[in-house]
């Protein structure tokens, strides 16, 4: 006898990340592989929640740069192969955002436990990442959207780092600190709700398996490489070429 399909479990989320993925990215992410400047997780979880929430898609290579530094081409990676393993891990954590983002039940900020003598409090970095993702928003993407989703999306933004941005909240304790985060939790959940209802949103994930380096014919010489390093093509993938 098969059983109802409402009672049939739900497939796992197979762009979830493992442990031993997990602990290798942010292992990865504070080593000498990557640039002195490179985002910890933390920032990366915030700076992914606002690039996701976006409402036109932001491509990798105009977000993955900004990964790896704050300053353009200046990007230093270990090696070839640590800089291929970078990329892959980020977009795997990108997929995973992209497939548990819209559910509350499944997705919660990646914060620090803050420590003695820490110079930042829990959810600092994940909100100056959220903050920088929001800057990669396209210009004038208030008049893309109608006006009341526009008005309604620009509130909820201001919702969430209000609170961060007071005078006095660098003196918040923990569990203050805490309700910010859920107050976020709440306020992407919206944003992408209206973006749902607007057609505007909808999960796509990044390939992760197939070899990153483009063809020549994927970029000029003297472009950004497709590949996200932040590097131009002709010093990056093409350099091979």
């Amino acid at each position: 006898m098969t059983a109802d399909v409402a009672d049939a479990p739900e497939a796992p989320n197979s762009h979830l990340l493992d442990d031993a993925e997990f602990e290798a990215l942010e292992e990865l992410l504070t080593s000498d592989a990557v640039p002195e400047d490179c985002m910890d997780l933390e920032m990366l979880d915030g700076f992914l929640a606002a690039v996701l929430a976006s409402p036109v898609r932001i491509p990798p290579e105009r977000w993955l740069p900004d990964v790896w530094s704050a300053h353009g081409e200046d990007v230093s990676f270990g090696s070839g192969s640590q800089m291929q393993r970078a990329i892959r891990l980020v977009r795997r954590y990108y997929n995973e955002l992209a497939t548990t983002l819209d559910d509350p039940e499944a997705w919660e900020p990646f914060c620090y436990a803050a420590s003695e003598g820490d110079s930042l409090g829990i959810g600092e970095e994940w909100v100056e990442g959220f903050a920088q993702g929001l800057e990669l928003w396209p210009e004038g993407w208030e008049s893309t959207v109608p006006e009341d989703a526009a008005k309604m999306v620009g509130e909820m933004i201001e919702t969430i780092l209000a609170p961060w941005a007071d005078e006095s909240a660098a003196e918040a304790d923990d569990d203050t600190r805490l309700k910010w985060l859920e107050i976020a939790v709440a306020g992407l959940g919206v944003i992408i709700g209206r973006w749902q209802a607007l057609e505007l949103w909808q999960v796509e994930v990044l390939p992760t398996d197939a070899p990153l380096a483009p063809s020549p014919a994927a970029a000029g010489r003297n472009d950004a490489c497709p590949c996200g390093s932040g590097k131009k093509y002709k010093k990056c993938c093409g350099a091979a070429v």
